[in-house]
């Protein structure tokens, strides 16, 4: 490279200085260490990855020490009941972050239908959501006075969602123990799950932008060798770096069932 200079500048070549003259065209060449630029530039990436990974997971509500209450709405639109979390475990490793729970759930009356316990997680900014808290208010309210076991499964929400795209399908088994009953199998999935849209949705909480997204589900519990499943139809709102808003459940032909949204996040 061919450069004129203003002013007096000191250099070296290997071990020899040089001086570059004012007013004087220089011939100079430059060369690269590329052995050590590329593993640099690797490094350089990796952390510019893990931190925007971990600003994408930051904002969960999911993700942070607190209370969360959901109020549930019964297929005439009236409060049937109320579902708070409270998240009180929360650990990060790397670019992961992993959220325990323990979740209530109360009649209009203010009596316990049920509790639960879960957890959350988020890794390289996709969010995964305990498949449980999937299942709809009034089955999750049958399961009162019983011991539930089953692993873990999560519903994935990928960083970055565009309408039309295609989620992963998502479900879970339980073996449910009730005393003085027989004991029974739950099976819940979620299928074909789409993102649809994008619309502003406004609850007892606030105002979010969110992807509205809309799956089959089937719930069969299966006691004795015999289950009939129920098919249903779910919606979901949910805004990027904040989580699920609100919820809707119809049946098989379309009638609404019920509905959730978020209330109150307290941190």
């Amino acid at each position: 490279m061919r450069a004129t200079f203003a002013g007096y500048f000191s250099l070296k070549q290997g071990n020899t200085p040089f001086v570059l003259l004012p007013g004087i065209s220089h011939q100079l060449t430059f060369t690269s260490n590329l052995h050590i630029m590329k593993p640099l530039l690797v490094i350089v990436c990796c952390l510019l990855c893990t931190v925007l990974s971990a600003q994408e997971c930051k904002g969960y509500y999911y993700l942070h020490n607190g209370e969360v209450e959901m109020t549930m709405y019964d297929r005439k639109n009236e409060v049937s009941g109320v579902l708070k979390y409270k998240i009180d475990d929360v650990s990060s490793s790397g670019n992961a972050t992993l959220a325990r729970f323990q979740s209530e759930m109360f009649n209009n009356k203010g009596e316990t239908l049920s509790k639960s316990s879960g957890s959350y997680k988020c890794e390289a900014g996709i969010l995964f959501v305990d498949a449980r808290v999937a299942m709809p208010g009034d089955q999750a309210a049958q399961l009162k006075d019983t011991e539930v076991k089953g692993m873990e499964s999560y519903i994935e929400y990928p960083a970055d969602l565009a309408v039309g795209q295609s989620l992963k399908d998502a479900g879970f088994k339980m073996d449910v123990d009730r005393a003085g009953g027989l004991p029974s199998t739950v099976n819940f999935e979620e299928t074909n799950r789409k993102v649809v849209a994008k619309e502003s949705v406004t609850t007892p909480a606030g105002t979010w932008d969110c992807w509205k997204i809309t799956y089959n589900a089937t719930m069969k519990v299966t006691m004795g060798g015999i289950g009939i499943p129920v098919r249903m139809q779910g919606t979901e709102w949910f805004a990027p770096g904040f989580g699920i808003v609100k919820s809707e459940t119809n049946n098989k032909n379309g009638k609404l069932m019920g509905s959730m949204m978020i209330s109150k996040v307290q941190k």
